[in-house]
């Protein structure tokens, strides 16, 4: 795409190099040159043809959605739609139809997208109805017609069956997911299979792995976790053997994060910093950046495990040493939910090391980027982050942001979570009376094994509690 870029003469060869440039930043998830890049296309776009400004307007909608700035990204649909003409009429409205599923205008994308199917089909336009109908299918699922998105996903996998190419596979994928949104893993599960091989009997090893680490999210997702990390495994396999680098970093990301999941910290920064050391070497930042995130992450797990304060501190201190160059880095690319990510995991870092002012300005960061992208789940997660912060200076009100952190999770479709805000609520309210009660009872019962609090009075500085992964620290500014 530089190459072109350098090579253009007239404004349509320039427009396009732009765009093409674009797309490429946009597969490397370089999200803010994305938007540069697909902003000089528009630019350029100006002194060509019709096509050009149409295809022009979609690529900055697309990249203006992958960084959430969604005013911007109607505007630009709407500006491919009234230049485009024929054909590219099409492709402007399913375009559209994205930005309308991002503002949560359901019944309005649905609309869009399907009459973008119809102008596809007079046109003989497979590919295109293909993609129109992905949108269909996801609007369907957001509208939770459960029916009408299983019918739109087998209308796309018909376009493909039988003829063993990418775009069958693409559509077996399609309704494996739908099938898995809809409860039916197992049926999800023998389809995403059937996806992977196509490539299989092609000998594709790099689009084999592509297609086997989205049967690991499937299986994952259904509840078979071993499948799931055997299919993670094969596709690490492949990748190697493939020798496609970003796929293996990719992939030693998902497990070292998996295994963060599962508390099984030393092996997940073992993998980690193998994946690290590859993003390194290739100068892939939006994937070094997830990388140290979830090393931070892991680091910040193994805080209740610490042998002695000074294991303590030096495990902290990796946390946010790692948390925030992955900070700087995601910031920096402009991947939105990697950085609310990333200022969780400093959040819980500097809640542990007893620097409740830091924690909560990280914590209301990742809250305000949770409100900007409508993500209740990220909003949820660092609201609980902040109730922490408030148990010594305003109990009440930490108690109020505990149980509102729950509505947001609940809300999400985190039941889990939910129910560790719920806990730590029920800590926060209990703070303080909870000695005078256990003089009374006598013994204390056998301890929960879903909530593990370990109390640290020395020189008063701080309590500690556990909530089933969550970090609560009652603090104290350290001396």
């Amino acid at each position: 795409a530089n190459k072109a870029l350098d090579a253009a003469r007239d404004a349509g060869t320039k427009a396009n190099a732009f765009l093409a440039l674009a797309r490429a930043q946009l597969l490397g998830r370089e999200l803010l040159k994305a938007v540069e890049a697909a902003e000089q296309g528009v630019e350029a776009a100006k002194k060509a043809d019709a096509l050009t400004q149409a295809t022009a307007h979609q690529i900055a909608a697309k990249a203006y959605l992958a960084t959430f700035q969604v005013p911007e990204a109607t505007a630009a649909a709407d500006a491919a739609v009234e230049v485009a003409q024929g054909k590219a009429e099409a492709a402007a409205l399913t375009t559209r139809a994205q930005v309308c599923l991002a503002r949560d205008k359901k019944q309005e994308a649905l609309k869009v997208a399907r009459q973008a199917v119809s102008l596809f089909k007079e046109g003989k336009d497979q590919q295109g109805e293909a993609a129109a109908g992905e949108v269909v299918v996801r609007g369907c699922l957001a509208a939770k017609k459960g029916s009408e998105a299983l019918r739109a996903a087998n209308e796309v996998l018909a376009i493909y069956q039988g003829s063993g190419s990418e775009g069958e596979s693409s559509a077996l994928l399609l309704l494996a997911k739908t099938k898995q949104a809809l409860g039916e893993s197992s049926e999800a599960q023998e389809l995403a299979q059937k996806a992977v091989d196509i490539f299989e009997k092609k000998g594709d090893r790099q689009m084999q792995g592509v297609t086997l680490k989205q049967l690991a999210d499937i299986c994952l997702a259904g509840g078979h976790n071993i499948d799931g990390w055997q299919y993670t495994r094969e596709a690490l396999e492949c990748f190697r053997e493939a020798g496609h680098q970003r796929g293996e970093a990719s992939t030693l990301c998902q497990i070292a994060a998996a295994h963060v999941e599962n508390g099984v910290f030393e092996e997940a920064l073992r993998i980690a910093e193998e994946g690290v050391a590859m993003c390194r070497e290739r100068s892939d930042r939006p994937q070094l950046g997830a990388t140290l995130n979830v090393i931070a992450t892991a680091h910040v797990g193994q805080l209740r495990f610490a042998r002695s304060d000074q294991q303590e501190q030096q495990m902290n201190w990796k946390a946010r040493l790692a948390g925030k160059e992955a900070l700087a880095i995601l910031q920096s690319v402009g991947d939105r939910v990697g950085e609310a990510s990333a200022l969780k995991s400093l959040a819980s870092a500097f809640l542990n090391y007893g620097n409740a002012a830091e924690a909560r300005s990280k914590a209301k960061q990742a809250v305000e980027i949770g409100k900007e992208i409508g993500n209740k789940q990220i909003e949820g997660e660092n609201l609980l982050l902040v109730a922490q912060t408030k148990i010594h200076e305003n109990k009440e009100e930490g108690a109020r942001l505990a149980r509102l952190s729950e509505k947001l999770l609940r809300e999400a479709g985190v039941a889990s979570a939910a129910r560790n805000a719920g806990d730590v609520h029920d800590f926060i309210r209990g703070y303080g009376s909870a000695p005078k009660e256990a003089k009374k009872k006598g013994l204390a019962q056998p301890a929960d094994l879903k909530t593990d609090i370990t109390l640290d009075m020395e020189d008063t500085k701080h309590r500690l509690a556990y909530f089933h992964g969550f970090t609560a620290r009652s603090v104290r500014p350290r001396s």
